[in-house]
């Protein structure tokens, strides 16, 4: 009897796992090389839908600590905070999936569905944008 508990139990925590995790509308092949860095910023900024945070209201330009980091020399830290992946790649990864490296000192608190609200393009260009800072 204790064995079919815990067996359900364990059931019952992988589906969790398994229903939680995020899964990404794009893949890195699918945003464009290039990007707008003009209309990232302006993305940045902006206001995507009702109740979608804003970039800045948690991420600063300058080196201030929000409740994410500060982006100030963002462009030069990129591509040396996670071993294997190029500053494009980890930016990609921290607008679809922004779980997947939570930098340290801070919670996963990221709004986590800025994919649905951004085209190929828009990721692109916001990248663009976060690597020119």
């Amino acid at each position: 009897m204790r064995k079919g508990i815990k067996l359900a139990g364990l059931l019952a925590v992988l589906f969790l796992l398994v229903a939680c995790q995020q899964e990404q509308k794009y893949a890195l092949e699918d945003i464009p090389a290039q990007g707008d860095v003009l209309r990232g910023g302006n993305l940045f900024r902006a206001e995507l839908a009702d109740g979608v945070p804003t970039c800045r209201s948690c991420h600063a330009i300058t080196d201030e600590r929000l409740n994410g980091p500060g982006m100030a020399g963002y462009g030069e830290r990129a591509g040396n905070t996670v071993n294997g992946q190029d500053a494009r790649e980890y930016s990609f990864l921290s607008i679809v999936n922004p779980s997947a490296h939570v930098v340290r000192g801070y919670s996963n608190s990221m709004y986590a569905e800025y994919q649905e609200h951004l085209s190929e393009q828009d990721i692109a260009d916001l990248i663009a944008y976060m690597l020119s800072l």
